[in-house]
């Protein structure tokens, strides 16, 4: 829900905000802080999640807060955490910071929680799909060795014949043989 147009001036491209933890060959980005290019050519810093804007990037993330939910520390020792350090959440919530991907590339670090949960479950998918064609390839490997040793049975089976036929043919022509001089 980003701004569409500052100050009269149309938005003509929306992106991600490149973070300071951006460095050579490590892409990270903002997912909730947008980096908008006016139609004027000047730049401005958007909220994703509201019509928020300003010229200044740093001035976006302490804004990011109006949109956290509202919660009271539960325990004794948040309470004191809280009053030690009071414009932080106790130590046990997530830290809304993202950390750069080992990747060279950049590919992972670029995205959103949402599409890395969604690239999770694809992959978890994928596994599984994997894992059921390895067991048919591993039950058609088995009835094929069990055609392979049925096949190399037959084939001494008929050599056996063939050998027996020969012997036959050879007894009958003598007996042929013997018939056709007494006769």
């Amino acid at each position: 829900m980003t701004a569409t147009s500052i100050n009269g001036i149309d938005v003509v491209e929306d992106q991600p905000a490149q973070s300071p933890l951006t460095r050579p060959g490590v892409h990270v980005v903002f997912d909730k802080i947008r980096h908008l290019l006016l139609a004027d050519g000047s730049e401005w810093y958007g909220c994703a999640l509201c019509d928020y804007t300003s010229q200044n990037k740093n001035s976006i993330l302490p804004h990011l807060k109006a949109h956290a939910p509202k919660k009271a520390p539960s325990s004794k020792a948040g309470k004191a955490i809280t009053a030690v350090r009071p414009n932080r959440a106790p130590s046990s919530a997530p830290s809304s910071r993202r950390t750069p991907s080992r990747r060279a590339d950049g590919g992972l670090a670029s995205l959103t929680l949402g599409e890395l949960v969604t690239r999770a479950q694809q992959t978890d998918q994928l596994r599984e799909q994997r894992d059921a064609a390895r067991a048919e390839l591993k039950e058609a490997l088995r009835q094929g060795n069990g055609w392979k040793s049925q096949v190399t049975e037959l084939r001494a089976q008929v050599e056996h014949w063939k050998q027996r036929a020969s012997v036959a043919e050879r007894q009958l022509a003598r007996v042929g043989r013997l018939v056709g001089a007494s006769a």
